[in-house]
């Protein structure tokens, strides 16, 4: 019998980090509904048994590490992506789809590889650890899914609540309050869970809506709108970033008439306890907690039911035409019957349409005075601009006189045939 202890050697072959940089993913599983590139890039590591951090570096060495430091959902390298493309084997549009920059021509014109656009959350992140929180989850979806997955809409400022199961979303750690980092785990578990607890989000206490509520509605429109690319106003089919691009002016309105007490505080801030934020150059909707930002959206719908809403608002809150235009590049056509509803300004006729409607009038054989041409081309004008008007038809048979911003034009005596 041999007493001898029999040692086994085992020769242990290093991993050649070459060969897996140059190879393509060994699990390629399919995207799931409107989900983020980040969400499926972690799934992936996991079936790998890898960290998202280790896994991504094995793939992409040239990148050390930091390509989560990006948000990946906006990152704008495109020979990660090219690469990707080549490790996945699938469609640019399939990569491109699971990113925000699909949204582009949807929610915004332009979606820009940073993070200030309009109605994205921004991740704000210092030495790889984030700082703001920008992702929102619903722990009954997470509970009803085989594999668990977070949404697209789940980082826009209006998603506020889940309209299917009719609760508010969570967007940091009910345990700790940590901000939701999913990228990194406490240990192996559950995804997503909290990395500094490790508090399972699937376990999460959802706080209920009432199903009546009209911000459910208003998140389902706003969803359905950006699905469909074209809302409808006053019957009107128009394009959807063009709703946003308004709505996002809104807000500025808002933040504006908030800060200077007028009645839109009392109507649709202050009763909600929405509070004053001092802090500078940070936009006023970020500084809103997910309750205030359902309040806040679903004013702002309301308001944009109809362009009674939207006059009725503006004369509420003593929001004049320059207040309600500025920082406007242009006004959107859907959206200039609205504004001239609320210019109060009366067109101002030029010289040569008043010349022009004093020989139309001598042609009929009216003669050309001020209450014919008032009365014919059924022009109102305030008392004033009449004595004005009328001090003018007299000046513009002799001499030249001064119009619009000084300049100077020379008028004929209209009298003669």
């Amino acid at each position: 019998m041999q007493t001898a202890d029999r040692i086994f050697v085992y020769k242990v072959r290093a991993i050649d980090k070459r060969s897996i940089a140059n190879s393509m993913f060994r699990i390629r599983p399919l995207p799931l509904k409107d989900e983020l590139l980040s969400s499926w890039l972690i799934r992936t590591a996991y079936m790998h048994h890898s960290d998202p951090a280790t896994f991504l570096n094995l793939y992409f060495p040239e990148y050390d590490y930091h390509l989560w430091d990006n948000d990946l959902d906006l990152h704008e390298n495109g020979s990660f992506f090219n690469r990707l493309l080549i490790k996945t084997g699938f469609r640019k549009e399939t990569i491109y789809g699971m990113t925000l920059k699909s949204y582009e021509s949807w929610l915004s014109e332009t979606i820009y590889y940073n993070n200030r656009n309009a109605f994205i959350m921004p991740i704000f992140r210092r030495k790889r650890n984030i700082r703001q929180h920008a992702q929102r989850i619903c722990p009954l979806c997470l509970n009803e899914d085989k594999q668990p997955y977070l949404r697209k809409k789940w980082r826009l400022f209006f998603s506020t609540a889940c309209i299917k199961h009719k609760c508010f979303l969570i967007d940091k750690c009910p345990s700790c309050g940590e901000p939701f980092v999913i990228h990194k785990r406490l240990y192996d578990g559950d995804f997503p869970h909290c990395r500094k607890c490790g508090f399972s989000f699937k376990s999460a206490e959802p706080e209920f809506i009432n199903e009546n509520s009209y911000g459910l509605r208003a998140i389902k429109t706003l969803y359905g709108i950006l699905d469909g690319g074209i809302f409808k106003f006053e019957n009107r089919p128009v394009y959807s970033f063009l709703l946003f691009d308004m709505l996002n002016h809104f807000t500025k309105l808002v933040k504006y008439g908030y800060r200077k007490g007028l009645r839109l505080e009392e109507n649709y801030l202050a009763e909600n306890g929405l509070p004053v934020s001092g802090i500078r150059g940070i936009p006023y909707v970020m500084e809103l907690d997910i309750k205030q930002q359902y309040i806040l959206f679903s004013a702002l719908m309301k308001i944009f039911e109809n362009q009674e809403n939207i006059t009725k608002f503006c004369a509420e809150n003593k929001i004049t035409l320059k207040r309600l235009s500025r920082s406007m590049d242009y006004v959107p056509f859907w959206f200039t019957e609205t504004y001239d509803a609320i210019n109060k300004a009366k067109y101002c006729y030029t010289p040569e349409e008043i010349k022009n409607g004093l020989i139309y009038l001598r042609k009929l054989g009216i003669s050309p005075g001020l209450k014919n041409l008032l009365k014919k081309f059924n022009i109102s004008v305030a008392n004033g601009k009449r004595r004005s008007l009328n001090r003018f038809l007299l000046s513009i048979t002799t001499n030249s006189i001064k119009i619009r911003n000084g300049q100077c034009k020379l008028i004929k005596n209209l009298t003669e045939k």
